[in-house]
């Protein structure tokens, strides 16, 4: 292998980790322009799960924000009234009780799913057109309680609620995706992977093992006469 292969090996190398610094960098310009909201779950055992979800929407409504928190849930159609959330991860009731009654028992304060938002520090307020007809927009705090009476959700920012959801600022790539997503953990659960973080870790690992594979095809191709001196 001549000079010039060898250096047209090296160049091959430069632009393949160029290239991925470009991506990387165009990944976190764009993770940085999406929307972003927090929601807060509060069980009926009065454990709490937190979302941190990023849209590329303007608005999107209740039910779209609980859909891409990454909770197990389970809504009816109610036509022209939107949607009623039956459980959230697991906690709740069937599809069958939830269509006659969203849940909630003969007594005016049996518990259900009902609907919050922060709209100052820990006062929650009941949104009584419902998660489909309520818009969530860039920076906003929406809670969900199982409860028939007080919404019993604790004061919380939405930065709080995006650290005890596992987002790391420092680490765009890894928890916050350049494409619409969300990060989330339910307490004493392990925090949950995003799959632009595992992506990324892929094709960041497969450049430098093909760099790697041309840096040493290209030392074992030269000849002795070629080494210099």
């Amino acid at each position: 292998m001549g000079r010039y292969s060898r250096e047209r090996s090296v160049w091959i190398v430069v632009c393949l980790l160029l290239a991925f610094g470009w991506w990387q960098t165009g990944a976190s310009v764009s993770a940085a322009e999406l929307n972003s909201a927090g929601l807060v779950v509060r069980h009926a055992d009065g454990q709490l799960s937190f979302s941190y979800v990023t849209f590329a929407e303007d608005e999107i409504n209740g039910i779209e924000l609980l859909k891409r928190s990454g909770f197990d849930i389970v809504t009816i159609s109610f036509g022209g009234l939107g949607e009623g959330v039956c459980s959230i991860d697991e906690h709740g009731c069937p599809s069958t009780d939830c269509r006659k009654s969203v849940c909630q028992g003969a007594k005016a304060d049996d518990p259900f799913w009902q609907y919050f938002r922060q709209v100052t520090s820990g006062e929650w307020k009941a949104l009584a057109l419902g998660a489909s007809s309520t818009r969530v927009r860039n920076g906003d705090v929406d809670g969900w309680s199982w409860t028939g009476t007080t919404p019993g959700l604790p004061p919380l920012s939405l930065a709080e609620v995006a650290a005890r959801a596992g987002y790391d600022p420092a680490a765009t790539t890894t928890n916050a995706s350049p494409t619409p997503g969300a990060v989330y953990r339910r307490e004493g659960a392990v925090i949950a992977s995003d799959e632009q973080g595992v992506l990324v870790y892929l094709i960041g690992g497969g450049l430098l093992i093909v760099a790697s594979a041309i840096v040493v095809l290209a030392a074992r191709g030269r000849r002795p006469d070629e080494a210099e001196l």
